[in-house]
């Protein structure tokens, strides 16, 4: 971390039957993977005076702007000065209102791009890094790390930042609720002013709800240019072409709105975030290796918001490497995610009632309290805020049944079809 002080030497101070030092930071450090998670963990352990060699292993063969990381600014990050944009108000539309909130913490976008490059350039200024692109990762056994070249490298210290395997997300924490969230987006630019500069829409459903909580979600970088996300809570994998059709139709509809049509398109972006609370809640080694990001459960089970808590997590990884004691730390606490059950189950109970849910709270909670639960900075007073906006009843039966011994599976409830009429939240 900026400021710690220089890391003591880092002893070898056990070794395997073969006489090969392991299980210190002294050996050498591999981490799986060269995402967000990869990165910021490598830039942080090389900030905190670590001096082993690093070695980062990532598939691809190079990088490109392929996601924007969205998040309320509560706190000091590493690429604060990345920041492309800032809203100081932000937005929840249902075909029956908007609500419209400010706070003191702005929204804020961060390029995916931006953070690559200030991160390689970090890295290569490191006498102890290499980076070894093109290359899988095919599996791990103690201390040695096999490659689809055919190599094996040897390692006193291995953070894995891999995608979790399905089984993974199968399972989650024991047998609770999870979703997926999965978005597609374009940067675009139109002929005549068709979004409102200094407002963030979050969600706006007043799109098909057919395939799951579907949403818009919408950062305008001025009145002509913004990125315009389509976005579907479900419990199952939808198709690119609903994800693709949901953008375009959305697109569409704000387009006529403003009289107007799409110029350019200026960016595309895609993915997946599971929502499995509990995700990687074995904090200590697993096989030998150390979980981080989407793996360790970055992303948090009711939001999906993962930028912060994956900073937060690699600085305390780094820590503890630096004083040469590496180990695996849980993401976030038990509390956390048994809240997030309670809501996530209550979202696939009743999937036509999502956007009225949490439409809801943002109606009804205080602009910074709200932030501060979201953010997984909020106090007892936040987390009562945020209970009272919900109604009682649904929600308390829902605690119960997360909180018994032997809770079953929750599947996914059909969405409502057109003309039905949606339970209450």
């Amino acid at each position: 971390m900026p400021g710690m002080p220089a890391a003591p030497s880092l002893a070898r101070r056990s070794a395997d039957p073969a006489g090969r030092p392991s299980g210190s930071p002294g050996d050498g450090i591999a981490i799986l993977g060269a995402g967000l998670a990869g990165l910021s963990l490598a830039v942080r352990l090389v900030e905190a005076g670590v001096r082993a060699p690093i070695t980062l292993l990532e598939p691809r063969t190079g990088y490109g702007d392929d996601r924007t990381w969205g998040f309320w600014e509560t706190e000091p990050h590493p690429f604060a000065h990345l920041v492309a944009e800032r809203w100081p108000a932000w937005r929840v539309r249902t075909p029956a209102a908007a609500h419209i909130r400010r706070g003191s913490v702005p929204y804020v976008r961060l390029p995916a791009a931006a953070v690559y490059r200030d991160a390689l350039a970090r890295l290569d200024r490191a006498g102890n890094v290499v980076r070894r692109m093109g290359v899988r990762v095919t599996g791990v056994a103690g201390a040695q790390v096999a490659l689809d070249t055919g190599e094996r490298l040897h390692a006193g210290v291995i953070y894995d930042g891999r995608p979790p395997e399905a089984t993974q997300i199968a399972s989650g924490h024991g047998r609770g609720p999870r979703l997926l969230q999965q978005f597609v987006g374009r940067r675009v630019r139109t002929g005549r002013p068709a979004f409102e500069p200094g407002v963030a829409d979050l969600m706006d459903f007043r799109v098909s709800q057919r395939h799951g909580i579907a949403f818009l979600y919408v950062l305008p970088s001025g009145p002509c240019e913004a990125l315009v996300e389509a976005t579907v809570f479900a419990g199952q994998p939808v198709g690119a072409e609903v994800l693709d059709r949901l953008l375009a139709e959305g697109l569409a509809a704000r387009c006529r709105a403003a009289d107007t049509q799409v110029t350019e398109v200026l960016g595309t972006e895609r993915g997946a975030i599971p929502m499995v609370p509990g995700l990687g809640r074995t904090p200590a080694r697993a096989g030998g290796t150390i979980a981080i990001g989407t793996r360790a459960g970055a992303p948090r089970g009711a939001t999906g918001y993962a930028y912060l808590p994956i900073q937060r997590h690699v600085a305390v990884l780094a820590a503890d490497a630096a004083a040469g004691r590496p180990r695996g730390r849980g993401m976030r606490g038990a509390g956390t995610d048994w809240l997030d059950q309670v809501f996530l189950r209550r979202l696939l109970r009743a999937p036509d009632a999502g956007p009225a849910l949490l439409a809801r709270l943002f109606d009804r909670v205080p602009a910074d309290r709200l932030v501060r639960f979201l953010m997984e900075r909020g106090g007892v007073r936040d987390h009562l805020a945020v209970m009272s906006a919900l109604p009682t009843l649904p929600l308390l039966r829902e605690a119960l049944a997360a909180s018994a011994p032997h809770r079953s599976r929750l599947r996914p409830a059909r969405t409502a079809a057109a003309g039905e009429t949606a339970p209450n939240p």
